[in-house]
């Protein structure tokens, strides 16, 4: 059975590795393999004690499934408000995806977005190589809305497209 549930400063070794696994399985040839695999674990324990430590808002919710953890969800709601609401990070562990937890992580995060944004767009950047989520996202509704070149957390250059719902609400399931 999923659950979701709001993430404490207890759960930052759990979404670490959540976040750093999640890497390891989708961006193989995206970022280098050394660091996916020498370095990913260290560098994103240490982002995400920055994050808590941040007095930024962050909202950040673990989804899990019959009681442990497999996936979580990120907003940065402040990080740049001219786009809208940024959904920094939406990861499922690979063994755990085609079971609705992605979506239900995307429609939490839509409904938070409605609350402390409303009227605002929900966007995230996902590099191009990551068929599998641009597709995800498309399903999803989201229109590509701008696309170019960045720096990587491995030090390497990747193409990234920012997708975008106008229009959150439309994430929600009927009746919500």
């Amino acid at each position: 059975m999923l659950t979701l549930r709001p993430a404490a400063e207890a759960d930052i070794p759990v979404i670490a590795a959540l976040h750093a696994g999640s890497w390891r399985a989708s961006y193989r040839g995206i970022l280098p393999d050394d660091y996916l695999d020498r370095r990913a674990d260290d560098d994103r324990l240490a982002i995400w004690r920055g994050r808590f430590a941040s007095p930024a808002r962050l909202w950040l919710r673990i989804a899990c499934w019959n009681g442990e953890p497999v996936g979580f969800v990120c907003l940065l709601p402040d990080e740049a408000p001219e786009l809208g609401v940024y959904l920094d990070n939406l990861h499922v562990r690979a063994d755990q995806q085609g079971r609705g937890i992605g979506r239900a992580l995307m429609a939490a995060a839509a409904a938070e977005a409605c609350r402390a944004a409303p009227g605002r767009p929900l966007y995230l950047w996902v590099y191009e190589r990551n068929a599998d989520a641009c597709a995800v996202y498309a399903r999803l509704g989201g229109e590509e809305a701008e696309r170019q070149e960045v720096d990587t957390p491995a030090g390497t250059r990747a193409v990234a497209l920012r997708f975008s719902w106008p229009d959150p609400a439309r994430l929600l399931p009927a009746g919500i």
